[in-house]
């Protein structure tokens, strides 16, 4: 299990790396403009994808800044807000490389914030709503590229696998993945 969280934290570095990358090309304007999507513009919806994994990384670990409020947007220009989305990430991987199975089986307590309650959840399940959510998050954004004339790089799970080779073989050598799958073997399908 652990290896498969392993992998979609290094795939949300790589598609936060890209889909970042593919916002430098906007102009300041548009990069704010209002598009009437859920967050508003490119800036906002970055900057709740951001707030959503600092919320769910004070979570599970009780570390970091306090978690701010579901609709702060505390980035105004794209450079910082890629810089700590730089950092963001990497605490991410090294909360998961840190994580043991019997711990992603366990539950967590957490407390929501637009309706105070208190939640019990397994740790695996909120793992990957987290890792859900940044994909659904990039998604939007990718449109909301595509409306300001900007080719988004493709960032889609199957192509950082086969980029990086991670995920496209379960097997790991001394708990890393490796650089180059095996040799494949076919299994004729249909």
């Amino acid at each position: 299990m652990k290896s498969h969280f392993k992998m979609f934290a290094a795939y949300n570095r790589w598609a936060n790396r890209l889909l970042l990358g593919s916002c430098r090309d906007l102009n300041a304007d548009d990069y704010l403009k209002d598009l009437k999507a859920p967050h508003s513009s490119v800036n906002g919806t970055l900057n709740q994808m951001y707030v959503a994994d600092v919320v769910w990384l004070h979570r599970f670990t009780g570390e970091g800044d306090a978690p701010y409020t579901i609709d702060d947007i505390p980035f105004d220009m794209l450079s910082d807000l890629s810089a700590a989305r730089a950092v963001l990430d990497e605490r991410i991987i090294s909360f998961v490389d840190h994580l043991e199975n019997d711990v992603i089986a366990s539950t967590i307590l957490y407390r929501t914030i637009r309706k105070p309650l208190v939640m019990e959840q397994p740790l695996s399940s909120a793992l990957s709503h987290v890792f859900n959510s940044q994909s659904g998050f990039r998604g939007q954004v990718n449109l909301m590229l595509a409306q300001l004339g900007i080719d988004p790089e493709t960032n889609d799970l199957i192509q950082f696998q086969r980029e990086t080779g991670i995920g496209m073989t379960s097997d790991l050598v001394d708990g890393k993945f490796m650089d180059k799958p095996p040799a494949s073997q076919h299994v004729a399908c249909g």
